[in-house]
């Protein structure tokens, strides 16, 4: 391809909207658009419907959308219902507190707090935590630490960086995504703890996994990569097509953001 060509293409190339961030729910109200689009139009001069919906595909594969202020359409226009179907639930699947609760306190990683009233991370284990954090980062290894978390040769794991999240892949295929790299070192750090001291954690799915893991960074006072105060909020997240509430936990120092949880 001659570069005039190229040029043309990345400067009609919108990759924040296509590949792993294309919306589908967005991409099929497009279709439709240039399908009806294209019929009506074709309904009279056959042959310039064809070429309508044919540019109208190429610039939905290039560009995500067609039609401008296609997120805030199907925020407003689409029903819940059918966002589900494409897996744009109205908010992000809570963590099954009562169920992770009880294997915490089952496996002696968290206790009760008489004073507070409420759970709090075993002391030894809140202690080894934060050792095995400093330790993790500082290795600048990340890759053979995903490797060690998700069961796989490193040489097959990709990581892809989005801003200050990353997401790992495998053959194409997202299996973890993180926050930012101190969630990712947290997660790290105790998934080795839990790997030493819980007999039962090897028989954990991977999914099962990480849901421990996410919910044990509900207990972070410190950030695990520059020792910063933690501090939750609830806040509004907004994706292509829903706006939803979360509880949010970010470092006040280095504004990682270590975890979001629906409400």
């Amino acid at each position: 391809m001659t570069r005039p060509w190229a040029t043309l293409l990345e400067r009609v190339t919108r990759p924040e909207y296509i590949g792993e961030n294309r919306c589908l729910p967005c991409t099929v109200l497009n279709v439709a658009v240039a399908t009806v689009a294209a019929v009506a139009v074709g309904a009279a001069v056959p042959v310039a419907g064809i070429v309508l919906f044919v540019v109208a595909i190429g610039a939905i594969w290039l560009r995500g959308y067609l039609v401008p202020g296609t997120p805030s359409l199907t925020k407003r226009y689409l029903p819940s219902r059918m966002l589900d179907w494409f897996g744009k639930s109205s908010e992000p699947t809570p963590i099954a507190e009562l169920q992770i609760d009880r294997y915490l306190k089952e496996t002696g990683i968290v206790i009760e707090d008489p004073v507070a009233d409420d759970l709090v991370l075993e002391p030894t284990f809140e202690r080894a935590w934060r050792r095995e954090c400093a330790a993790v980062g500082v290795e600048h290894a990340d890759r053979d630490a995903l490797a060690e978390l998700v069961g796989l040769p490193p040489s097959e794991l990709e990581i892809r960086w989005h801003g200050d999240a990353f997401v790992a892949v495998v053959e194409g295929e997202r299996i973890g995504q993180w926050e930012s790299r101190s969630a990712f070192v947290a997660d790290v750090a105790s998934a080795r703890l839990l790997e030493e001291r819980v007999e039962s954690w090897d028989q954990l799915s991977l999914a099962q996994r990480s849901e421990v893991l996410g919910a044990l960074r509900l207990f972070l006072e410190r950030c695990p990569t520059c020792d910063g105060t933690v501090n939750f909020e609830q806040a509004v997240v907004e994706s292509c097509c829903r706006q939803y509430d979360v509880v949010a936990a970010t470092c006040e120092e280095c504004n990682d953001r270590l975890l979001e949880a629906g409400v």
